[in-house]
């Protein structure tokens, strides 16, 4: 029987609630696009930087966020928010896990997802129509960038030398239009069995039919 993602994911928040010290924080790891504030916002906590099509804002005295613009990575530090999440980088390096996507985000299009790398593991792909942040690991500080609960299941199964791939077609139905849905990877290695690692967030709006669909040759 396959594992179910959002169980798991469940379980690893209600024990990280219950197992980290509420007197010292720990740190956080996140996956994501760096982007530029490009002035204050309401967090008000010296944030300059942003991951995309999530609430995760970033400052950081020692990491060069500037540099970093455009790239998908994984950073570690602390958050420090008060109103929003803000986390102080002190780390940042190439993702393990990634996603990404290609395809038309229309009615009658298809739109195709990839959790990479492979490996020997289990991989799983998740939406919520909402973006949020919850800490589910307090060992390593992996973050679920959703409104949960629950997220949910889009596709999941098993990689080898490849990465997951889940192919998307979109109904033609017009309620959809301008609905907004947040995408997230997960993979896990087995034999032996790793941690959960959580990818960047991907953010889609749909938009009406437009030919034509753009390929899904990613």
């Amino acid at each position: 029987m396959k594992p179910s993602l959002p169980a798991m994911l469940l379980l690893s928040a209600a024990s990280a609630i219950a197992s980290a010290p509420a007197q010292a924080p720990a740190p956080v790891k996140v996956t994501g696009v760096v982007q530029p504030v490009p002035g204050p916002t309401i967090c008000l906590q010296g944030e300059t930087h942003r991951l995309g099509c999530t609430n995760v804002y970033l400052k950081s005295n020692v990491v060069d966020l500037d540099a970093l613009v455009g790239q998908n990575v994984e950073v570690t530090g602390f958050d420090v928010g008060l109103t929003c999440n803000v986390v102080n980088v002190t780390s940042a390096a190439p993702p393990i896990p990634f996603l990404e996507w290609c395809g038309t985000p229309q009615l009658g299009c298809t739109v195709k997802f990839k959790v990479c790398p492979g490996g020997l593991g289990f991989a799983w792909l998740f939406l919520a129509d909402a973006p949020g942040y919850l800490p589910i690991n307090p060992v390593t500080g992996t973050v679920l960038l959703f409104f949960v609960p629950p997220p949910i299941l889009v596709g999941s199964g098993p990689v080898g030398a490849g990465c997951l791939e889940v192919v998307v077609p979109i109904p033609f139905d017009g309620n959809l239009i301008g609905q907004e849905f947040h995408l997230q990877g997960a993979r896990m290695d087995i034999g032996p069995v790793g941690p959960l690692q959580l990818t960047n967030a991907a953010c889609l709006t749909i938009t009406p039919f437009l030919p034509p669909c753009g390929p899904i040759n990613c």
